[in-house]
């Protein structure tokens, strides 16, 4: 599906869920490409997660459990004999008392690799053996002899596989010629330029922090990098005629081969908690700028607001951004926050929510479905929405509203007519003749809208839990 971008909301025919299709106007269309057919696409998502599955219950019928998984591997918590493992909130007990998990012995992860030979569909002469394998990285590339490797997992998509020597020292595996092995993630990180030479595309220096993290995690002492304190500057294409107006301004005058080109590079910056300038729109604000590779002018700079157009300048110092200057994040802040990011996902033993200071093994959270809401594809700049560089969901992806599944017609209005007008104005700060005429059917704007759908399905939630 390829999204056409434009401003002006146009009518379409959608075919979702329902035998009949239905019509509705929206912003950014998106239209089937040459070789389209959504049912394949679901299916080789639906199999690989089928197999996770699968993989997953192998192992927990075992009595054991793993560190991440991720589209087509799992990290399993296994030792060479098997065993109690140290982890806050196993379900079992250590000898010295301690919450524990169980470690499946190397036999027994072998085991499950080759009971997933019978799912192997290639003609086994020239395929042979399961369609699992254990990672090379298993063995010692000296010897031949399997090996102990360790794991520091965050979030999903964040972790990094690591080697201990005898006196406890990590040590980090090294990467392939292409960089393009899971032994550490890039993701979340990936984005940011270079901070010692924003013209390299070596990226050591995420090595260089996930072993910090490591060290951290394993109470060792570590070093400052060096580059904490400087701007956190990523490069990104531009990619759509939004993206592009910002410059209108900057290009105006200059012959084309100076001017800002759809598809050039720029750079984008991300703007730490209350340090938008004063005045700018936090819900719509973005600064990006010309590509510079010369890291010493981007605080010296003028940057513009994606969305304003309005031109401001950047710093890496103090709490919140004055009226010309806004402060944004430093590698330093963004690895902080690296660190410590909640797995979304996941609860903890107590079932709430997991929070930075969660740790120990985790738990999936219960999903309560209130309404559906057809979208197109979710893989658009997929790289800037996870960096924080979109701020606008309808940056990443097109909604395809269909009346008859309206949620504010057919979930929020209906909830917020059942709840007491002065529990909505203490929940809202909204006056009560703006809550009397939402409720008689006027629509909100954006942001009374958002403080009403938060109100409603609190309510809701609180129902459901009382059933």
């Amino acid at each position: 599906m390829n999204r056409r971008e434009a401003d002006d909301k146009v009518s379409i025919t959608c075919f979702g869920i329902d035998p009949e299709p239905y019509s509705c106007r929206v912003a950014h269309p998106e239209a089937p490409g040459e070789y389209c057919f959504p049912p394949l696409a679901s299916l080789i998502t639906a199999g690989a997660r089928l197999m996770l599955m699968l993989l997953e219950v192998a192992v927990t019928d075992l009595g054991g459990t793993y560190t991440m998984e991720d589209t087509d591997s799992m990290a399993i918590v296994a030792t060479e004999s098997g065993g109690l493992v140290p982890c806050p909130g196993g379900p079992l007990r250590a000898e010295d008392g301690l919450e524990a998990i169980k470690a499946l012995s190397r036999a027994q992860v072998a085991s499950i690799v080759e009971r997933f030979e019978a799912l192997n569909p290639y003609d086994r002469d020239a395929i042979p053996g399961s369609i699992l394998k254990i990672e090379a990285d298993n063995f010692d590339p000296a010897t031949g002899q399997q090996r102990q490797l360790w794991c520091l997992a965050i979030s999903a998509k964040r972790y990094a596989l690591f080697l201990r020597s005898r006196d406890g020292e990590p040590e980090l595996l090294a990467r392939g010629i292409n960089n393009d092995d899971d032994r550490w993630s890039e993701h979340g990180l990936g984005h940011l330029l270079n901070p010692t030479d924003s013209e390299s595309e070596a990226r050591d220096w995420i090595g260089q922090a996930w072993l910090g993290m490591i060290r951290r995690s394993l109470n060792l002492a570590t070093r400052r990098p060096g580059f904490e304190s400087r701007p956190a500057v990523g490069r990104v294409s531009i990619s759509s005629p939004a993206v592009l107006r910002a410059f209108r301004e900057l290009n105006a005058g200059k012959p084309y081969a100076q001017k800002v080109k759809p598809f050039n590079f720029m750079l984008a910056c991300q703007v730490k908690n209350l340090g938008r300038p004063i005045g700018a729109d936090p819900t719509r604000f973005h600064l990006i700028a010309p590509f510079e590779p010369n890291g010493t002018r981007w605080t010296k700079m003028l940057w513009i607001d994606q969305y304003s157009s309005r031109r401001y300048k950047i710093q890496t110092h103090g709490a919140h951004g004055t009226r010309t200057t806004a402060r944004v994040q430093t590698y330093g802040d963004v690895l902080r926050d690296y660190e410590t990011h909640p797995e979304a996902k996941c609860a903890d033993t107590q079932g709430r929510p997991c929070s930075k200071q969660t740790i120990g093994l985790l738990q999936r959270r219960h999903v309560l479905a209130q309404c559906i809401v057809p979208i197109g594809k979710e893989s658009n700049r997929l790289e800037e929405a996870d960096a924080g560089f979109i701020q606008d969901a309808q940056g990443v992806y097109t909604e395809y509203p269909d009346p008859k599944r309206d949620e504010w017609a057919t979930s929020i209005l209906p909830a917020l007519r059942k709840m007491p007008v002065s529990r909505l104005m203490a929940e809202t700060g909204l006056s009560r003749a703006t809550i009397q005429a939402v409720r008689m059917g006027r629509r909100p704007h954006r942001r009374a809208r958002a403080a009403f759908v938060r109100s409603a399905t609190h309510s809701l939630q609180s129902r459901e839990d009382g059933r």
